[in-house]
């Protein structure tokens, strides 16, 4: 009988030995806090609600939300078990034993639809190609229910050329192929392509490797 292949991932910082430099390196670089807690203050969290942290990486956002909100689920989701074993002992550490953590794919999560009143990301997108950013937003609009909220946060198009130029070395790191559609801006287009609604940029953050910006979109 044949074995199915595990599919690949890529580790936050692309190499696994980068892995335990992330939250330094995230938090030195690029105002991490500020930029998760305008996602976090954009929701609106109610007790109850369901909240996936999609490519949750080292647990910081999933973090953010549960105290943001203590009565409210939070299952944080990423294909890298190394990452997911370092968000774990992170909420040991902060006696967050509630939040929840699953391995899976973006494009093939691993839940019922209709399930989630939120779904966050944050640094993800730009890893992906085109084609895998598009069965993410489509897998993301079949878990959130009816009214559901999808927030992201990602790297997108430079508001000048000095960020366009700060945006060369995660290009290096990540791959044109899959960064390069955020130059332009992708993430409103891709939204609008998947049927969300109500597509809104929240936020804009200038840092050291760039421009990202904060959306909001409705799942109708």
């Amino acid at each position: 009988m044949k074995i199915p292949q595990k599919k690949a991932y890529i580790p936050a910082l692309k190499y696994h030995w980068l892995t335990r430099f992330y939250d330094p390196l995230i938090e030195w670089g690029m105002q991490e806090k500020k930029m998760k807690m305008k996602l976090v203050n954009q929701a609106s969290l109610q007790p109850g609600e369901q909240v996936m942290d999609l490519a949750c990486g080292t647990g910081t956002l999933a973090l953010l939300l549960q105290q943001s909100q203590p009565g409210i689920q939070v299952i944080g989701v990423d294909a890298d078990p190394e990452i997911l074993a370092i968000a774990n002992s992170k909420m040991k550490e902060n006696r967050a034993n509630s939040i929840l953590f699953e391995e899976g794919f973006s494009d093939q999560l691993p839940f019922s639809t209709n399930l989630f009143h939120h779904v966050f990301t944050s640094l993800f997108i730009h890893h992906l190609t085109l084609e895998k950013k598009k069965e993410t937003f489509e897998e993301v609009r079949r878990v959130l229910k009816s009214g559901g909220q999808f927030h992201l946060l990602d790297f997108e198009k430079p508001q000048n050329g000095m960020m366009r130029a700060a945006f060369l070395p995660v290009q290096i790191l990540d791959g044109f192929k899959t960064t390069s559609p955020h130059v332009k801006g992708i993430i409103p287009d891709l939204l609008k392509e998947t049927e969300f609604a109500a597509i809104e940029e929240t936020g804009q953050f200038s840092t050291i490797l760039g421009t990202l910006r904060t959306y909001r979109a409705f799942k109708p």
